[in-house]
């Protein structure tokens, strides 16, 4: 008896999981260009000056939000920091394309987080990384 009532809110579980994954039809978000085969998964791994972080952390979820609602080929802009060393940062980036990643960099924007971050950032590595499986895809967009 119990299982039925679950049927209903499964069904609609699954029905709103499908409907995020239109992200062009996501409020505020810009419709994505595929992955080429020129495209980039990278691992931004960035070591912030402890007295900065909350600042830091406000840049990077700025940028990261407006990077996703209006740059097409800006895929994924993830970031996340260790529980242990919150000063350590990793990002994971996807660009549709090597054109996509240059035009994000020579954004208003990215410019704005790189020049107002510079002095916060003890260390960065940018580390290009292969996906294991191509055809595994990330839908990330912000809500």
């Amino acid at each position: 008896m119990k299982m039925l009532s679950l049927i209903p809110l499964m069904l609609l579980a699954v029905l709103s999981m499908s409907a995020c994954l239109n992200l062009d039809k996501q409020p505020g978000m810009c419709a994505k260009l595929p992955m080429a085969a020129d495209g980039i998964v990278r691992l931004s791994k960035i070591e912030v000056y402890p007295e900065y972080l909350e600042e830091y952390i406000n840049y990077a979820t700025e940028v990261g939000e407006v990077s996703l609602r209006t740059e097409p080929g800006v895929l994924t802009m993830y970031a996340v920091s260790e529980k242990e060393n919150p000063c350590m940062v990793t990002i994971l980036e996807t660009y549709a394309n090597q054109e996509a990643y240059k035009s994000h960099i020579a954004s208003e924007h990215f410019q704005k987080y790189k020049q107002g971050t510079l002095h916060m950032v003890k260390t960065l590595v940018l580390s290009d990384q292969v996906p294991l499986n191509p055809a595994s895809r990330i839908n990330n967009f912000i809500q």
